[in-house]
């Protein structure tokens, strides 16, 4: 019989250096190779997208609940802050080691928005798919003609 084995994982998600959810879970029978596999490159992008259409959602709330400020001062929309990026940053981690890293634009969004994510909703969702795909033996690793676990 095969033994099982328990890796700790991490989940991160930062606002330039600015810690916004940091979960630990754990991977049975985890597969190196996972890191390589296009299933995670995928649903990367689809955290991506969920979180950019929860925040444009959200944005679309605040500019329709705040037309009458915004009418009257359009810098309340000024998404220009600070004078450097602000980027929303998207890390799978086993301890120190950065697995897979991700980076979108955080200054689409007013700051009011960009300021107070609720990943909450879509937490349990994003460990359970991260948790089956890095479990997972049967994975692709050709993208666009590439062999990504070499």
């Amino acid at each position: 019989m095969k033994e099982e084995q328990l890796i700790k994982m991490e989940f991160l998600l930062t606002l330039n250096e600015n810690i916004i959810v940091q979960r630990f879970y754990n991977v049975r029978n985890y597969n190196p190779k996972a890191r390589y596999s296009v299933e995670l490159i995928n649903f990367l992008e689809e955290v991506q997208d969920t979180l950019g259409y929860d925040l444009k959602m959200k944005t679309v709330t605040y500019m329709m609940d705040n037309q009458d400020a915004i009418f009257e001062d359009p810098e309340i929309l000024n998404t220009s802050n600070t004078d450097d990026a602000e980027n929303f940053n998207l890390y799978v981690k086993i301890g120190e080691e950065i697995l897979c890293h991700r980076i979108f634009d955080g200054k689409v969004f007013p700051p009011k928005i960009r300021y107070t994510v609720d990943v909450r909703p879509y937490l349990k969702t994003f460990l359970k798919h991260l948790t089956e795909i890095f479990s997972s033996e049967n994975l692709n690793y050709k993208y666009l003609g590439y062999d990504l676990s070499k």
